[in-house]
């Protein structure tokens, strides 16, 4: 009569009672399933062995797409004599931008297997071992080598088996013809009947309405569906139903999530439905090539087909559930998935005088940490723009933090200036906390700097482990020693508090939220009230405006003049001729203009001509949502307004890939490198220049003499009316 673990790790007495008096008052039954969970890098050959599993004659497809998100099939074996076994096969996505979901679907009580191949190098081992380990509760794993063309996968099996006791087998197949195929079957049959799970009596109505929704062809029903299947089934319970629910949840055969208002009104049968809509948003090439920025309305395109389209809002809600993006402050519905953010670290000012410093390590670093901080302190972060994929600056407006990931070393470190930057040091710590402790078994130190005399200061100083300062003071140890030359005696009280110093009295709260600070239990209260109490960040309210023209041309003077008149208002102003230094990227600055908000673009005959200006303006064209980027200005000699024209600018382009392509011909193919890339541009340019000038001459540009008499005023009220 022992409950599943899944309820008695509620810790409620009452859920425990309430599912004990069901078996008593139902009868048993049994469900014999559980999951198979298929994980590895991309192209390791995971899709192939689910569909192996499921038919051996499935013929293997090179061309396959990889696997978006998680797909999920069923696969059957006979287990007792009219009982069989179900098998629900999980196949995940091995590209990196999954990953962030894997805490939510690598469950315990399953069976797991790691699919590598035989490219060198392909598949890191011990990560996946190790996030199977910390997050499945050492649930029963097997290696698959897929051993393809009879190439032998060589690994260290000894030593796997060594530190990852849930290791048992490690089996070699090649999946195009089949070798192994039996054996993986029968290892299979074998631990996944061996679950603990497995065999457990429920409460016969559970088993009841758990083959109901099984057989249920839907991928979501609203909770109102749900009650009538379980009152059809004759349990009528409502205390019983969710209780139900919830089980199945934390088993992962369905989603509800009762604790969120819009989503606990619906049950998703098919977790692979939720999944893919997710990653079918944050695969999309436009939001990639935004960094991860996209709107509701991007979204109502993405999801626009009959599978998705009455549940958009619920879809975005399971994105923010899952930590997969944040909405930004002061923006009309737009969002950021964190995962996409651009991995360069953004310029900018930092004091590091008598900085508060702090490091977290860890054993094994699970991805997705530093991007799931981001999630949860986003309405702090620097006027929302300095955040990447491995760092974000956040503030409270008094002091700053600067948090960065260095994954290679399993670290995050953190550095804190400002005005009591302490405030902002403990509740930044407390976020990281709560994130670490949502992993069961994560192994992490919290790393306190020394403040020594030869420390104190330094941007490196000696770090203690903040246990083992702990653990000085229980065995009535008052101080240690630095690390460092000259090895200085510190207290060790003193460290423990530069870092984990309590936030101020209650008093410096302000006085309606004293009541509920007194009223809490330790300083967790506290530390909420108090970030709730910061200011938000939005971004910042000008724009950053690129102005695009060919330089040495007509084009400079109206570029100067307008450039002028926009930082005469505060406005940002970018332009390569004028703000590149010595040995900058003009490369990375056109990439950057193409990918700009709002691009003034001065067009003449030259700019057409130029490789470097029409390099922008496809850039621009491919990067999406061009007629809203581009303010164009066209000076007289561009001719794009008749037919006869455009087609000038064709032949152009024409007669300079032939150019190219008949010198080329007199190098060498050694000595190309570099060159297939230009080659590439003009065929770009090429294969564009018409949709371009068809474009801008459908445009309502005015001429250029009155742009400039009216101050540029038309350009500025089209960009401020787009900025609303």
């Amino acid at each position: 009569m022992d409950p599943p673990p899944e309820i008695v790790s509620r810790g409620k007495t009452q859920e425990v009672l309430n599912y004990l008096r069901q078996q008593l008052e139902q009868g048993r039954d049994y469900i014999y399933e559980a999951k198979f969970l298929i994980v590895g890098e991309g192209g390791a050959g995971k899709t192939s062995l689910a569909k192996k599993i499921n038919d051996e004659k499935y013929e293997m497809d090179s061309d396959e797409a990889s696997t978006e998100g998680i797909d999920v099939m069923r696969w059957q074996f006979e287990f007792q004599p009219n009982r069989p076994f179900q098998v629900n096969i999980w196949d995940f996505g091995g590209q990196e931008i999954y990953h962030a979901t894997h805490q939510f679907f690598l469950t315990k009580r399953s069976l797991y297997t790691l699919v590598v191949d035989t490219r060198e190098g392909s598949t890191d081992l011990y990560y996946w071992l190790n996030i199977v380990r910390l997050l499945s509760n050492d649930s029963p794993v097997f290696i698959v080598k897929n051993e393809k063309q009879d190439r032998t996968c060589r690994i260290n099996e000894r030593q796997l088996r060594g530190e990852f006791l849930g290791l048992k087998e490690i089996l070699p197949t090649n999946l195009k013809t089949n070798r192994g195929l039996d054996g993986i079957k029968v290892a299979i049959q074998h631990y996944i009947a061996a679950l603990p799970h497995v065999g457990q009596p429920l409460p016969k109505k559970w088993v009841d309405v758990r083959e109901t929704l099984e057989g249920d062809v839907r991928n979501y029903i609203d909770l109102a569906d749900y009650y009538k299947i379980c009152a059809a089934n004759n349990f009528h319970e409502r205390y019983d139903q969710l209780q139900l629910s919830d089980y199945l949840h934390d088993l992962g055969v369905c989603l509800h999530f009762q604790d969120d208002p819009l989503l606990k009104k619906l049950l998703i049968l098919k977790p692979e439905w939720a999944t893919t809509a997710v990653y079918k948003a944050l695969d999309t090439p436009e939001v990639k090539n935004n960094f991860g920025r996209f709107s509701r309305a991007q979204l109502a395109k993405i999801w626009s087909n009959a599978e998705y389209a009455d549940m958009q809002g619920e879809l975005l809600q399971l994105m923010l559930k899952f930590k997969l993006c944040y909405p930004i402050p002061g923006t009309d519905h737009e969002y950021i998935a964190p995962q996409l953010l651009d991995v360069e670290q953004p310029a900018y000012a930092w004091d590091d005088t008598n900085n508060l410093l702090l490091r977290y390590h860890y054993a094994f670093m699970p991805k997705g940490i530093l991007t799931r901080l981001i999630v949860e302190m986003h309405e702090f972060i620097e006027a929302q723009t300095l955040v990447w994929k491995s760092g974000v600056v956040l503030t409270n407006e008094s002091a700053w933090a600067e948090v960065i990931e260095l994954y290679h070393k399993g670290e995050i470190h953190l550095r804190v200036s400002g005005v009591r930057p302490k405030d902002l040091l403990i509740v930044v710590t407390h976020e990281i906390d709560k994130i670490n402790a949502s992993y069961d078994r994560l192994q992490v130190q919290k790393l306190i700097p020394c403040n020594c005399s030869g420390c104190n200061g330094n941007p490196d100083p000696h770090f203690y482990q903040l246990d083992k300062l702990y653990e000085r003071l229980d065995n009535g140890k008052p101080t240690i020693e630095c690390g460092r030359p000259p090895y200085e005696d510190v207290p060790v009280r003193g460290l423990i508090d530069n870092a984990t110093q309590p936030l101020p009295s209650i008093q410096d709260l302000p006085r309606e939220q004293w009541a509920a600070a007194l009223a809490a239990k330790g300083d967790t209260k506290l530390i909420e009230l108090q970030k709730e109490s910061w200011p938000i960040q939005t971004e910042s309210v000008q724009p950053e405006i690129f102005i695009s023209f060919k330089c040495g041309t007509d084009s400079d003077k109206i570029a100067d003049q307008i450039g002028q008149v926009l930082q005469n208002q505060g406005v940002s102003v970018r332009r390569d001729c004028k703000d590149l230094e010595y040995k900058d990227s003009i490369h990375d600055f056109m990439v950057e203009l193409g990918r700009g908000k709002y691009v003034i673009a001065v067009i003449d005959d030259a700019y057409l001509k130029s490789e470097n200006c029409m390099f922008e303006l496809v850039e621009m064209l491919a990067y999406g949502n061009f007629l809203n980027r581009i303010f164009p200005i066209l000076l007289p000699d561009a001719q794009i307004y008749k037919p006869i024209e455009r087609i000038q600018y064709i032949q152009h382009w024409e007669q300079e890939i032939e150019k190219f392509e008949t010198a080329m011909k007199t190098v060498s193919a050694a000595n190309m490198d570099g060159f297939r890339d230009d080659i590439d541009l003009y065929t770009r340019i090429r294969a564009t220049i018409a949709e371009l000038t068809t474009t801008l001459k459908r445009m309502n540009t005015l001429k250029a003499e009155d742009h400039i008499k009216s101050g540029f005023t038309e350009i500025l009220t089209a960009i401020e009316q787009q900025q609303a």
